[in-house]
């Protein structure tokens, strides 16, 4: 294995694959970065058994020469901080030599320690795609953070730990709850052949796919086999495991028939939950709303004797109610809604809040109460 290319085409690449890498790994070999070298160009890959991210560097850039091939894995975050703390505009020379890999770069000069390609760990993701659909990365995207805020973190019920896509004919619906709150949206998308199904997506799987979205603009591609989630896109290609359970009834979750109906200021509304927040429990994070005609007030206090309230005029006629939540339950609902007005529906003290958005129905977040 020998080629050289400029630092420039390996940093952006490298960078990606090296951020699916855990900082503790129980394998020493969860800690490299594969790199394989042919006539089409440079592969890397990385895993934690659970995510598998493959990135490409083809000739396009015009740096690439490649003498030799072959392929090994090297310490992913070792190579990458070499990198980036070489010049910018370095050029990258890498060789093979004995079971080492040989980094020259003007001056500089380094060995890494290597391990057999043949050794190194995929996720089965080959098998025949069971349901398949493209996206625009755009909305694909928004779906994604209007809805990722929601998931649980190492909840006993493991499928909340994830997202599910609710897959049916010509569109896909994203859900995720940690059981107190909810974020619903979905989509039309282009796809061939029927599209059906429930597969929950895990949480280190939605953030690295967050994060690779964030990086790209083309169309992208998902497939879905019996136990994998497939991503391709413009020099990428991501794996993901899926949870194996069965997600349970959502819908049952949203409140219909709801009595009480506000609207208001999303930014009002969110900057005074943020400065409210302040004062409020650490524990609980409560606060207090007391809607009445034409105003919403908001009161938190804590064990310090320290409290905290505001008043925003709303648009609502109807009786009075006072009723708790958890207030980042509440601001990170409302930073999920795009545009300027948010529509707030409630029925009495113990009823989950329905919040929508009036610029896209389909997107829907629920909070459920707290006892004040």
């Amino acid at each position: 294995m020998k080629f050289s290319l400029n630092r420039s085409d390996l940093l952006e690449p490298l960078s990606k694959v090296v951020s699916v890498l855990e900082k503790r790994q129980t394998l020493p070999i969860l800690s490299h970065v594969l790199v394989v070298v042919n006539q089409q160009g440079i592969t890397l890959t990385a895993t934690d058994q659970e995510v598998e991210l493959q990135t490409q560097i083809g000739f396009d850039g015009g740096s690439l020469n490649i003498e030799a091939e072959g392929g090994c894995a090297l310490p992913g975050r070792k190579l990458l901080e070499i990198c980036k703390h070489l010049p910018a505009d370095a050029r990258l020379d890498f060789r093979r030599r004995d079971k080492h890999v040989v980094l020259s770069s003007g001056a500089f000069e380094s060995q890494f320690s290597t391990l057999p390609a043949e050794d190194f760990p995929n996720i089965d993701g080959q098998g025949q795609a069971i349901q398949s659909f493209r996206i625009e990365t755009q909305p694909f995207r928004q779906m994604l953070a209007k809805t990722v805020f929601a998931m649980a973190q190492q909840d006993v019920r493991y499928f909340f730990n994830g997202m599910l896509f609710e897959l049916s004919e010509g569109a896909v619906r994203l859900v995720a709850t940690n059981g107190q709150r909810l974020a619903v949206v979905s989509r039309q998308v282009q796809h061939e052949g029927a599209l059906q199904g429930r597969p929950i997506v895990p949480r280190k799987g939605v953030l690295e796919l967050v994060k690779l979205l964030d990086e790209v603009d083309t169309e992208v591609t998902l497939s879905f086999t019996e136990n994998c989630l497939l991503v391709e896109m413009t020099g990428c290609r991501f794996l993901s495991k899926l949870i194996d359970g069965e997600y349970p009834d959502y819908e049952k979750a949203i409140p219909t028939g709801s009595d009480k109906h506000f609207s208001c200021d999303r930014q009002a509304f969110r900057e005074a939950l943020i400065r409210t927040a302040v004062m409020s429990n650490e524990v609980y994070k409560n606060v207090k709303l007391s809607l009445e005609t034409g105003r919403l007030s908001l009161f938190t206090n804590n064990p310090l004797q320290e409290q905290a309230e505001e008043t925003l005029a709303v648009m609502y006629e109807g009786d009075d109610l006072e009723i708790g939540f958890n207030v980042h339950f509440l601001i990170e609902a409302l930073n999920a809604v795009g545009s300027d007005v948010v529509q707030v529906a409630l029925s009495g003290q113990t009823s989950p809040c329905l919040i929508t958005d009036p610029e896209e129905e389909q997107a829907q977040f629920v909070i459920s109460p707290m006892v004040i």
